[in-house]
């Protein structure tokens, strides 16, 4: 019974080369180890499967039978590397679910590296509101950024870092309203709000207190960008990334005492993890959005 394909390998070696000799060189094997390997594959097979002679090996009539299904073997074994091979080729279309600032502010600006390495793959950004989520399990999509931590089991977190926020003002605004000195004098100024900055949890909690009460909150919104666009504009002062402040020079950080942190999580379902395209965008992430320098300048974790 033919139980190991390496020697059907040098089989195949030793027949093309004709002599043990000219095979040593091309299997780079000593000649008593083929000879050795030939006489196991014989055993295995039970027959016969060269005629020694004082100029080479020729094939027996088993010899050649088994030299046409070795070619065989030798042929799909190709045919299923190639198909490994091209299963495994980073291309195609890859889902990402993230909120418009992640997607814009923070994505975007860091792709064109990945386009260039990856021209085959698409992107298909599907952008969510705030507090939004897809279900990973129903493959709505393939990577999602949340703000809330997975408790689905088949949801993997791949890693974990946060916004940090700081008080933002145009100099136009100041221009106009002047600029205030503490989250109490805050009362006097129009505040732009972000509906996630409503949420009482960690450092969020005085600013969110401070925007219930506020009397002058001229924009709401669920976007990140939109926020920053009526803040760029001196419509109000907001909550914002300290990453902005390196992109944005018109923007002013205010000292009144308030940093606040905004947990996200970058995640996958579990069963998508070791998918070629996935796996390469996972890193890609890994190293951008969730380095030292990315968004607000988050502490990786």
């Amino acid at each position: 019974m033919l139980r190991n394909w390496e020697l059907v390998y040098i089989f195949l070696g030793v027949a093309r080369a004709g002599s043990l000799r000219a095979a040593s060189k091309t299997l780079t094997l000593t000649q008593p180890t083929l000879g050795k390997r030939m006489s196991d594959l014989e055993a295995d097979v039970g027959a016969k499967l060269f005629f020694r002679t004082s100029v080479g090996l020729t094939l027996t009539q088993a010899g050649n039978r088994l030299y046409r299904l070795a070619e065989q073997m030798e042929r799909l074994m190709a045919s299923a590397a190639l198909d490994m091979e091209r299963s495994s080729a980073i291309s195609g279309r890859l889902r990402l679910a993230m909120t418009d600032g992640m997607a814009g502010y923070w994505l975007a600006p860091k792709l064109r590296r990945f386009h260039r390495e990856h021209p085959n793959v698409t992107l298909d950004v599907q952008i969510l509101d705030a507090g939004q989520s897809v279900d990973l399990t129903r493959r709505e999509a393939d990577i999602t950024v949340v703000y809330a931590y997975p408790t689905d089991p088949d949801v993997v977190v791949l890693q974990k870092s946060s916004l940090v926020l700081v008080p933002v003002c145009s100099r136009s605004f100041i221009d106009d309203w002047g600029r205030p000195t503490s989250l109490e004098d805050v009362v006097n100024f129009p505040v732009c709000a972000h509906v996630m900055h409503y949420r009482k949890e960690g450092g969020m909690r005085p600013w969110a207190e401070m925007l219930e009460r506020h009397p002058m909150v001229p924009y709401r919104t669920g976007s990140s960008i939109v926020l920053g666009n009526v803040t760029r504009m001196g419509i109000g002062l907001s909550l914002q990334p300290v990453g902005l402040l390196d992109r944005e020079p018109d923007a002013v950080a205010l000292d009144l005492g308030v940093r606040a942190e905004l947990p996200f999580f970058l995640v996958c379902h579990k069963d998508v993890k070791d998918d070629a395209t996935v796996r390469t965008m996972i890193r890609h992430l890994s190293d951008t959005l969730f380095r030292d320098e990315g968004p607000g300048s988050p502490s990786r974790k």
